[in-house]
């Protein structure tokens, strides 16, 4: 089994990623983020919450959910989300998991080692979402999730779950277990972009039916595009490649785009070829900024 060997790895990716991105932070940035914390189910639950100034009432809010062993400072640190939704105007919140019987921050997807655990990470972010849209005021409709690994597992068992709270989901080097795949809320069919790197050695590209490293069995990675892609009733396949921009980083993109004409919902694959368990943009492929096209792909649907 792999699992002993494949968390130590990301935590050292973890800390590697805290130390270098700490002292890179944008003084105005950090200046305008608020820390705030919510009561959910007896815990007191904490947030990071970014809001560009002289934001429109009614922007679209973006969620971010970081990796296993990791935080939601770290993610809006190497994300870069609070640059985009600058730009962009929308606003974001990074919510922060909590701590296992190993001291491990996680999201509670239901890997197998986390079986006695009752956390319930799904209406803590619903939870947290109302709040902030009741709080600011932010738009109702216009929600997005995206996440990282861990976050990105979350992102799909919560699109899963709520269909109707998040209007398009991004979930980068995420899989999908096999335990919410089975029972995923076929009613309503959410746009997705998927991001994943072929050579991950954290999460196996061709899935783990077996469980033999231990997370729990789930589908690969294609099967999970191809399901998602179904879900929409696509009629269109287009197959791309991104430029490959910088040779050194010995990965290249390759988009499958699947699309429903009729409705214009999508779901776009970003297969990173020869690509790691990896953040684009932050580290590994550096062809594109994966953040700006996350919100690229979540714009089309803001209404």
């Amino acid at each position: 089994m792999r699992k002993g060997k494949t968390i130590s790895s990301i935590i050292l990716i973890s800390i590697f990623l805290s130390a270098f991105f700490f002292s890179c932070k944008d003084k105005k940035q950090h200046s305008e983020v608020s820390r705030g914390k919510l009561e959910h189910n007896g815990l007191t639950r904490e947030y990071i919450y970014y809001s560009p100034d002289n934001l429109n009432k009614g922007a679209p809010l973006v969620v971010v959910l970081h990796g296993f062993t990791s935080s939601a400072e770290k993610i809006m640190n190497y994300s870069e989300f609070n640059k985009v939704a600058e730009e962009n105007n929308f606003a974001v919140v990074y919510p922060q998991g909590t701590m296992d019987n190993d001291s491990n921050t996680f999201w509670n997807v239901g890997y197998t080692f986390h079986s006695d655990i009752g956390i319930d990470d799904v209406d803590f972010i619903v939870s947290l979402v109302n709040y902030l849209q009741y709080k600011y005021p932010l738009s109702v409709t216009n929600t997005f999730l995206t996440g990282m690994s861990n976050g990105g597992e979350m992102c799909y068992l919560l699109v899963c779950k709520h269909p109707d709270v998040f209007k398009a989901t991004a979930p980068v080097a995420g899989m999908m277990l096999h335990s919410f795949f089975d029972n995923c809320n076929s009613m309503k069919p959410v746009p997705v972009l998927a991001v994943f790197g072929t050579d991950d050695d954290i999460t196996n590209f061709n899935g783990d039916l077996n469980n033999n490293d231990g997370w729990g069995a789930y589908i690969s990675i294609p099967s999970t595009i191809d399901y998602w892609a179904k879900r929409i009733d696509y009629d269109t396949l287009i197959i791309d490649s991104i430029p490959d921009i910088y040779i050194d980083d010995s990965s290249y993109i390759v988009s499958e785009r699947y699309l429903n004409r009729q409705t214009e919902k999508e779901v776009l694959f970003y297969k990173v070829i020869n690509g790691g368990h990896d953040w684009p943009g932050a580290w590994g492929n550096m062809d594109v900024p994966i953040s700006n096209e996350i919100w690229n792909f979540f714009k089309e649907y803001v209404k």
